[in-house]
């Protein structure tokens, strides 16, 4: 693998390790494997232009999904449909590895602005104001919607 492949990211908390790029995939899809060490949140948001796949391969993953929490436990997977709130957390102590397919790969772009890249030696802890605020700028961009709480259900 070459260094591009291998580029790690950090958002909300979430160090996400690139395997295979967009560029890769010809925009079909990128692929990553996600960490968390632990009391980690997404925003509660939309995506209109992608799709997420997610796959949890060691410790347990909630997804909240329009509302309802799910656990993932390994092995265990969920598919995040566009246009659909939803939310992953690690609320626990202890870590939690997956993978995160995104369709097409929308979320690659929105990951290099919205998060930054894994500075050697960083040691990844809650999200500082500033990447809040890199995240929240970012978002609008590639086409994704932060809420501040759940909508009413259709």
């Amino acid at each position: 693998m070459t260094d591009f492949e291998q580029k790690e990211f950090v958002l909300a908390g979430v160090v996400m390790k690139r395997l295979v790029s967009g560029e890769q995939t010809n925009g079909s899809f990128c692929l990553f494997e996600n960490r968390s060490s632990g009391q980690t949140k997404t925003p509660i948001h939309v995506h209109a232009d992608d799709d997420e796949t997610v796959y949890v391969i060691e410790g347990q993953l909630t997804a909240v999904l329009d509302g309802e929490a799910r656990t993932l436990s390994p092995g265990k997977s969920i598919f995040l449909k566009r246009g659909i709130p939803h939310q992953l957390m690690n609320n626990g102590s202890r870590p939690v590895r997956y993978i995160l397919i995104g369709t097409p790969s929308v979320f690659e772009q929105f990951l290099a602005e919205g998060g930054h890249e894994l500075r050697k030696g960083e040691v990844v802890g809650p999200p500082a104001p500033a990447d809040i605020e890199r995240l929240k700028a970012a978002a609008p961009r590639f086409g994704i919607t932060l809420l501040q709480d759940w909508p009413a259900r259709k």
